[in-house]
């Protein structure tokens, strides 16, 4: 298709799967990822449409460093993946036990990061572009279950609203954007339990429904801007 696409923490699980995904589709990707992995590097010596850069979302140089080479190549951006993400395991706790200072940079990564992944490039958001979003069910306030996990369950909903009012401002150029809960990934961020779960999904099955609803943004039903990979719609 031919067509210009930011994913941000390519380098592995849905990241790597949402990269494959465009490349097979034969558009030109920007792979951004804090530690580079060897398997972005193989995938990018047989796909010249590939471009990976390090990029470490917790520091607005190195964001604005990574994208000088996309912000010179293209017109648009048509798909924006803020993707990355961090999860601490020892934030499965309780109030008294939360490393708050700790588990801030998932806050940083999460939704700040997210921020200026959107920030640096918005100057290449027009008609037609999709900014997608990959938060967590966890960022969900009117579905939320949870007794644990502070840090990250705020970092998402901050994701969230930054996804609202960021659409807010872009939505008159023409440019959507929309949040996704990826699902119970089988990758290391998932866990151990996500390997072996009936209720887990791989990330190749994720990013492809992902991609999906992105190249076909007419089948997201009006109004609708947070929803599981599957489509179900998600409260905020």
């Amino acid at each position: 298709m031919d067509q210009s696409v930011i994913v941000t923490g390519a380098g592995r699980g849905l990241g790597f799967s949402l990269v494959k995904q465009h490349c097979q589709r034969g558009d030109r990707v920007y792979a951004y990822e804090v530690e580079i992995t060897d398997e972005l590097r193989e995938y990018a010596r047989t796909n010249a449409k590939l471009h990976i850069y390090q990029c470490d979302l917790a520091q607005t140089a190195s964001v604005e460093a990574a994208v000088v080479d996309m912000l010179a190549k293209e017109v648009k951006i048509d798909f924006l993946y803020n993707n990355a993400g961090v999860f601490h395991f020892s934030g499965r706790c309780g109030l008294a036990e939360t490393d708050i200072d700790a588990g801030l940079i998932m806050y940083e990564v999460n939704a700040a990061g997210l921020l200026r992944m959107c920030k640096a490039a918005i100057p290449k958001l027009g008609d037609g572009s999709i900014v997608v979003n990959i938060t967590s069910e966890s960022g969900s306030i009117g579905d939320c279950y949870r007794d644990c996990e502070y840090i990250y369950g705020m970092s998402k909903a901050a994701a969230n609203i930054a996804s609202m009012i960021l659409y807010n401002e872009v939505k008159e150029r023409g440019t959507r954007v929309i949040c996704f809960h990826p699902g119970w990934l089988r990758s290391p961020m998932g866990g151990e339990n996500a390997a072996v779960s009936p209720y887990s999904v791989s990330t190749d099955e994720s990013a492809a429904n992902i991609v999906g609803y992105a190249i076909n943004p007419d089948t997201i039903p009006e109004g609708v801007f947070f929803m599981e990979h599957t489509g179900k719609p998600l409260p905020w």
